[in-house]
């Protein structure tokens, strides 16, 4: 039984990169300290996976999860402008490009979640 509505449901800010391949654990790393850390400071913030595709070198995708649209669009602009300026100054603009943002295009709402043996 689901004890909330759909529309009620976590959104999901997905975008997908393409990166150079063998820097693919630097962009990794580069972006848990420079996005992660800001973002999971920010109020609505719940959880961010990064997926590596392994039929396609060099696409990273990255989910993060917002209790909901209203929190992700509060996110000051001033600092993502601040905060992607310093991530690609420390990547390098050439190593990496932003290919797609899914959830422009589907608005994506988590309503279940079953890890472990449990749904949440």
């Amino acid at each position: 039984m689901i004890d909330r509505k759909i529309e009620d449901g976590d959104y999901l800010e997905y975008l997908i990169f393409e990166v150079s391949p063998a820097l693919i654990d630097t962009f990794i790393d580069l972006d848990h300290r420079h996005w992660t850390l800001f973002l999971k400071d920010q109020p609505g913030f719940i959880s961010k996976d990064v997926w590596v595709n392994r039929t396609k070198p060099g696409e990273v995708s990255t989910i993060t999860c917002w209790r909901s649209k209203q929190d992700w669009e509060a996110v000051p602009v001033e600092r993502v402008i601040e905060i992607g300026a310093k991530f690609q100054e420390a990547l390098g603009a050439e190593n990496f490009k932003l290919i797609k943002r899914v959830h422009e295009q589907n608005d994506l709402y988590k309503v279940r979640e079953y890890r472990s043996g449990r749904w949440r």
